[in-house]
């Protein structure tokens, strides 16, 4: 009697472990890469790390279980564009409320023994030594690329090479947050802007599926863009191009990346006639405040000279209205005259320390480089 309850328990449980292997996965994600193109046919996904095995993912799982909005977002993924519902699931269970993610600066500014203004501190976040040396480098490396997008879409090199530094310091930096957690957060907690990122989310879907990414590792800014060029799905939509040919428009390929950033500016007004973007001014004093100052605001440079004797430190040939960009020092301000091509720039990100931090790495690099 003992031994025949021993053998059925033996049998039993020998039966719960061939059937508890069947759902299964293996876990092939690479974790030093930011990006795994390495995704079966119908939207299958890897199962992260801390994601419990042999789940089916009939329903949403983890930090949005039972979030409605995420629920109706996911039926509409699936009416609309075809997505398996399994999937979604699946990858909306692995994401995590950024919220509770622990968030950490990008950039401090080193000590130094001279008083820094707001200029100061922003400029050392992008412009220094190792930073001037990667654009060189990605330079030489990609010149073809560059050269090529300069002829096509009228944009200087030097100005791509500014946008990629800043961005990403030349692909050192794609982000440090996986973008799933950082849209579906933004996106299905009803905050100010959750229809815009609830946008963003569904293009980023889209495109993850085209090119064969995987969701679940991808990483990005705190805002959710992407890549070299940091898009935000929507842009990645409208601007991003297959620049190299190989008929995937991949924004962690530098070349695709290039002629990306060329597109950008090209479609968002850049002249190519006009050759300068930034033009140092001087004025009567060391603090700047009788005017508004910033991409946004316009003034006639004759007007600017004669009433308020502000007038370029340099050959000006740009004859349009100017911008007034004011760059508070520790014990003065710098004030720049910024033309049409500056406030293009502008468009990528809206800030004049931006802008002024594009063109400022670009002339570094292009002056570094002997060109």
């Amino acid at each position: 009697m003992k031994m025949s309850k021993l053998y059925s328990l033996a049998l039993a449980t020998l039966l719960f472990s061939a059937c508890s292997t069947k759902n299964i996965e293996k876990d092939i994600t690479d974790t030093k890469d930011t990006k795994n193109v390495n995704i079966t046919e119908s939207n299958e996904s890897v199962i992260s790390s801390h994601t419990p095995l042999a789940v089916t993912y009939s329903e949403l799982q983890g930090d949005f279980q039972g979030n409605y909005m995420l629920l109706d977002f996911i039926d509409r993924m699936v009416a609309e564009h075809d997505f398996k519902r399994e999937y979604l699931n699946r990858i909306f269970s692995q994401a995590q409320n950024f919220v509770y993610i622990p968030q950490t600066r990008d950039c401090t500014t080193p000590y130094s023994p001279k008083p820094l203004g707001k200029w100061d501190r922003y400029k050392s976040c992008f412009i220094y030594e190792k930073n001037i040396q990667r654009g060189v480098a990605f330079w030489n490396e990609h010149q073809d690329a560059l050269a090529r997008a300069e002829q096509e879409y009228g944009v200087p090199a030097e100005y791509i090479i500014g946008i990629l530094g800043i961005e990403t310091a030349y692909g050192t930096n794609f982000g440090k947050h996986r973008v799933i957690d950082v849209l579906t957060t933004k996106a299905m907690l009803g905050g100010r802007r959750a229809g815009f990122y609830t946008s963003e989310l569904e293009k980023f879907l889209t495109i993850s599926r085209d090119i064969g990414m995987d969701v679940t590792t991808t990483m990005g800014s705190t805002s959710g863009a992407l890549g070299y060029g940091q898009f935000m799905p929507s842009s990645y939509v409208r601007f991003a191009v297959d620049f190299n040919g190989d008929e995937i428009t991949d924004l962690w390929n530098a070349e695709d990346a290039i002629g990306s950033i060329a597109n950008y500016f090209a479609r968002n007004g850049w002249r190519s006639s006009i050759s300068q973007v930034a033009v140092r001014a001087k004025y009567p004093g060391n603090r700047f405040k009788r005017l508004k100052t910033g991409y946004k605001h316009k003034y006639s440079q004759y007007k600017l000279k004669k009433k308020y004797k502000i007038k370029p430190r340099s050959k000006m040939y740009y004859r349009g209205l100017v911008s007034l960009i004011k760059l508070e020092r520790g014990t003065y301000d710098e004030l720049w005259f910024g033309t049409h091509n500056f406030r293009v720039i502008t468009t990528y990100n809206h800030s004049s320390f931006y802008g002024m931090a594009v063109y400022q790495l670009a002339q570094a690099v292009k002056e570094r480089r002997g060109y």
